[in-house]
């Protein structure tokens, strides 16, 4: 009667063990559905907004304007030139991005950001700081979301 037992406890476990291999299977077999990479949502919009603080903490003008499509940009040529401004003017920059809202219109998202930022001079002055609510527009730019517009944008210079 116990190798009965013993038998049946076996069985039991192969079966198991089978119908979680089974599962297993039918689970890595299924189509996943995955996000659409074109899709604009509020984790590209912070992914976005690290980015752009990463490059300013690291203090890295080409890194900070690559997130940026000058072309699309309206005065992109100076925009770019009131960062190179910027970048040259100090010596070390502290960011903070809060992501706030988020807006889509059509092909454009909308981003609000109350934004904190601690720069300090290369001049060896006191360190500017300034908190703003900054608005970004951001568009598809081949296979990456870039800005194409910040207001304002004398949040990125010194006084």
């Amino acid at each position: 009667m116990a190798l009965k037992v013993v038998n049946v406890c076996s069985c039991a476990t192969a079966v198991l063990v089978t119908l979680l291999l089974c599962g297993t299977v039918q689970a890595q077999n299924a189509p996943q559905q995955q996000p659409s990479s074109n899709a604009f949502d509020a984790q590209t919009a912070s992914r976005l907004l690290l980015q752009l603080s990463e490059a300013l903490q690291g203090h890295s003008q080409k890194q900070f304007l690559g997130l940026f499509d000058l072309d699309k940009m309206k005065n992109g040529p100076l925009f770019k030139q009131q960062i190179n401004s910027f970048f040259g003017q100090t010596e070390s920059i502290r960011v903070h991005l809060n992501l706030t809202d988020t807006s889509l219109n059509e092909d454009k998202a909308n981003l609000a950001v109350a934004a904190e930022m601690e720069a300090a001079p290369s001049s060896g002055g006191a360190p500017e700081r300034r908190n703003e609510r900054l608005t970004f527009t951001v568009e598809r730019v081949g296979d990456k979301w870039k800005f194409v517009e910040v207001q304002p944008r004398s949040f990125f210079s010194l006084q």
